[in-house]
């Protein structure tokens, strides 16, 4: 039991101020709250002095006892009001739906009236608009009858021979002129409808036509003071009378651009412009625009960014005023000027006429753009209507493009552009080809081969280039040398400057005359090309690149003009020069012993030319077919069929001219006298640097070598170099084994053999220089004494060749059978004779000579440095039908 009196079980005062709703109503630590308790109840165990008393638990029991009891008490006061405040909110609740429901209910009353006030406000608006448009055409037919009444008032004031009425409206300004505008246009259609009364008629058919001219008087004055407030007005006045028409005409008729005609000296200036002299010359770069052209374009540009504003300012349909002024400066204007241009060049040349045509064509374009500008930037389109006598349904824009449509159709509909452009480059690639032609035929002249293609070209490109001349093998060096080069009688002087240079166009390759186009011929052509694939892209529509047409019920694709005039330069380039010069070639080396070393400089412009070609297509070609498949399929098909074809031919010519080579090998080879290698002078022998075939022989592959390497490159060249050295190599072999060889001659056989291994090692290829480092040492047995040649025969590539091999070549040693040589090999002429016949049947090659003396086999001398070597294993594959030399090697 507690008592009263006891202070440790009553509750302190600040521990009962925490035992209140206000400190639950925040976030509330229980740590926090618990250790403010537990401080209030240490504070009360303190003695006098302060200091803490001896620990006792039954105060804090107490305390806390009686803490948890006030805060059951504040759970349950509390609980109480959340009981309340539960209930008032379900009340409140209640109350507030019961509030929305009746809020609803009204809301639908008033959207029912709501509706109900539109429907009845839309029957409103709706009888207001049908008494709207009867109100209207009540006061239209008002209006009417009123204006009708005044029209036949009017009608019967002429009747009478009264106009005062009208006199003083026409009098009465601005206005009073407008209205009589409008008053004599309908009383003038009243006439024509009246046929009754000619008098009445006639009087105002005449003050219709007073009134026209006065008002058109009034704006002619206004047009010289430049006056627009005035124009304008009679514009307006003429447009109501009768649609303006004279007025237009007027201003269109009497502008200074049309009045300033060209003078008769301006004409001539045109014709003998100083820029004639060069639109001929297919060397030079095509002039500009010719400078009268351009002035007029600028006169023009001026013009019509002037009158634009004008017109936009004055008349009531300014669109309809441009249309007019525009179709009449070109109407009359520049035709004329494009026809007296392109007149003038046509006398010239067809290029000078492509280039005028091309150049005029550009810059009218040019000009069309700039127009269109000035015309959308000040005049309105949305006033473009059809007035009396003027046909403007179309845009000024539409107007320009229909404009610039009727200047140049005449040119360049069908095929009339194309096919001058085709006649153009055929003239002027002839001129060059057929300096290359002539050239070749007077060579051909001098023997007897076959002159007809040459001749059928020349014929071909003579009747192109309209020349005249049909050749024929008969004709005269100095007939040919003229084709072309003399003018056609009444040819234009300017013409003149298009002929050509022979010294420029072709270059001889080799003392025989064979000639070959330059370079300069070359890139000239190619730029002459690209001179016209630029004007077709010029002048030929877009759209025009590929049509389908149909031909005898026949599907068939029209070829594009870009095509047709990339044939154009294949057909020159591929068959009527490098193909002739090919077949030029050949037909050299086919005819010659001696192998004509200008195929080499054939090859080279033909690879050349290849190159340019591709580089051209690439970059003139490509970029304006890209976007279209089948015309760039067709142009790649033709560029590779073209270079397909050359590679073929350069393939044909590289084999025929080794073939050539290896032939004249052979036989300056064959020019070896017998006793050349026993020579009876050995002081002179000593002294001699090679035998006269070995100089020759090297002169003619040092010369087949410098012209090669002008021609071919990388595996090309070296693959040739191959094939002429591994031949060379095999002919020596065989050489050598002809001659008897004294020691003196031995020498002279080892000079021979360093003059070969001198010009082989210009080739550069480390296979080549093996073969004849063993053919140097193979040279080496003619030369050493008898006692040594068993070491020599047992060192380098020659110990390891089997004895069969080197027989053939000691045996033409004099001393052979006195050295007794055959022993020192260990074989005898019977065991050489098996091997052979064994070889001959090719059924012992892998057999070993035996040495039969005391009835013992010698063990064979096996090479597996043959089985090992590439170059010996070369050799081997270049004498399969030396039957007796592979029955040498001992393979295993």
């Amino acid at each position: 039991m507690t008592t009263p009196n006891n202070p440790f079980y009553e509750l302190n005062p600040d521990i009962r101020s925490l035992l209140t709703i206000e400190t639950f109503r925040e976030n509330v630590s229980t740590t926090d709250f618990i250790e403010r308790i537990s401080a209030t109840v240490i504070d009360q165990m303190k003695d006098a002095n302060g200091k803490p008393t001896t620990f006792d638990p039954k105060p804090f029991i107490r305390t806390f006892e009686n803490v948890l009891e006030e805060l059951q008490h504040l759970k349950t006061r509390v609980q109480e009001q959340c009981s309340e405040l539960e209930n008032s909110t379900q009340t409140a609740e209640l109350e507030y739906k019961r509030n929305i429901t009746d809020l609803h209910g009204a809301f639908d009353d008033v959207y029912r009236s709501y509706d109900s006030l539109e429907s009845r406000i839309g029957d409103v608006g709706k009888t207001a608009i049908r008494i709207g448009e009867q109100l209207e055409t009540i006061d239209k037919e008002r209006s009417k009858a009123s204006e009708s009444r005044d029209i036949i008032e009017y009608f019967m004031e002429f009747q009478d021979g009264n106009t005062e009425r009208l006199d003083s409206l026409r009098q009465g300004g601005e206005e009073g002129q407008l209205k009589t505008a409008i008053i004599s246009r309908r009383l003038n259609a009243v006439a024509k409808d009246v046929d009754n009364d000619k008098e009445a008629r006639m009087a105002i058919e005449k003050f219709c036509e007073s009134f026209e001219k006065e008002i058109l008087m009034e704006f002619d004055k206004a047009y010289e003071e430049s006056d627009p407030r005035v124009m304008a007005h009679c514009a307006k006045v003429l447009f109501e009378f009768n649609g303006g028409a004279s007025c237009v005409q007027l201003y269109v008729n009497q502008h200074e651009f049309f009045m300033s005609n060209m003078k008769i000296e301006e004409i001539d200036q045109v014709r003998d412009s100083e820029d004639n002299a060069d639109l001929s010359n297919p060397n030079l770069l095509p002039p500009e625009v010719d400078t009268s052209l351009v002035k007029l374009y600028d006169d023009i540009r001026i013009t019509v960014r002037r009158e634009a504003g004008i017109i936009s300012s004055v008349f009531p349909q300014p669109a309809t005023v441009m249309q007019v002024l525009l179709q009449r400066i070109f109407a009359q204007s520049i035709q004329d000027h494009i026809e007296l241009l392109l007149s003038r060049s046509k006398k010239y040349s067809r290029l000078a006429y492509l280039r005028t045509l091309a150049s005029t064509h550009a810059e009218t374009k040019r000009l069309i753009e700039n127009l269109k500008f000035y015309c959308d930037k000040e005049v309105s389109l949305k006033d473009a209507a059809d007035v009396n006598g003027l046909v403007t349904s179309a845009s000024p824009d539409e107007t320009l493009d229909r404009c610039m449509d009727d200047l140049f159709v005449p040119y360049t509909e069908g095929d009339r552009y194309i096919k001058k452009e085709i006649e153009s480059l055929h003239k002027l690639f002839g001129n060059i080809v057929s300096d290359f032609l002539s050239a070749m035929q007077r060579r051909k002249m001098t023997s007897t081969r076959n002159q007809s293609v040459l001749t059928r070209t020349l014929n071909q490109i003579s009747s192109s280039t309209s020349t005249g001349n049909i050749l024929s093998p008969s004709v005269s060096s100095p007939a040919i040398n003229e084709i072309s080069n003399t003018p056609n009688p009444g040819t234009n002087p300017f013409e003149k400057t298009a002929t050509r240079e022979i010294s420029s166009n072709i270059v001889t390759v080799d003392d025989s005359g064979f000639t070959l186009l330059s370079s300069d011929a070359i890139m000239r052509i190619l730029n002459i090309h690209a001179e016209g694939v630029i004007r077709c892209v010029e002048l030929e529509d877009s759209q025009e690149l590929q049509v389908p047409i149909f031909f005898f019920s026949k599907k068939k694709t029209k070829l594009s003009s870009l095509r047709k005039i990339y044939h154009v330069l294949v057909d020159f380039i591929g068959q009527k020069y490098l193909d002739i010069a090919m077949d030029e070639t050949l037909d050299d080396l086919t005819n010659t012993k001696e192998p004509e070393l200008a195929c080499f400089s054939v090859i080279k412009s033909s690879t050349d030319i290849v190159q340019l070609m591709q580089n051209h297509f690439e970059s003139a070609m490509l970029p304006l077919v890209i976007s279209i498949p089948s015309t760039h399929r067709d142009l790649l098909t033709l560029k590779n069929t073209f270079m397909a074809t050359l590679e073929r031919k350069i393939n044909i010519v590289l084999q025929k001219s080794i073939e050539g080579i290896t032939y004249w090998l052979s036989e300056i080879l064959s020019r070896q006298k017998k006793n050349d290698f026993r020579p009876k002078d050995e002081e002179g022998a000593m002294m001699s640097m090679g035998t006269q075939p070995c100089m020759q022989s090297v002169d003619f592959i040092t010369r087949v070598y410098r012209a090669a390497s002008q021609a071919l490159q990388g595996k090309n060249f070296e693959a040739f170099l191959r094939r002429v050295g591994n031949a060379f190599h095999s002919m020596l072999l065989e050489h050598f084994k002809k001659f008897f060889v004294t020691p003196t001659g031995g020498l002279l056989v080892t000079k021979d053999i360093a003059k070969y291994q001198e010009v082989i090692r210009m080739f550069k290829l480390p296979g080549l220089d093996e073969r004849f480092e063993m053919l140097r040492q193979l040279g080496n047995i003619f030369v050493v004494k008898p006692e040594i040649l068993k070491s020599i025969l047992s060192e380098g590539y020659l110990a390891r060749l089997d004895p069969s091999v080197l027989y053939p070549y000691l045996e033409k040693r004099i001393d052979f059978k006195t050295a007794k040589l055959d022993r020192l090999l260990g074989i005898t002429m019977d065991d050489t004779a098996g091997a052979s016949s064994s070889a001959d049947t090719n059924a012992n090659q892998q057999e070993s000579f035996k040495n039969t003396k005391g009835g013992k086999a010698k063990p064979q001398r096996r090479s597996l440095f043959v089985n090992d070597n590439e170059v010996l294993k070369d050799i081997m594959k270049n004498y399969t039908n030396n039957r007796d030399f592979l029955a040498a090697f001992n393979l295993s």
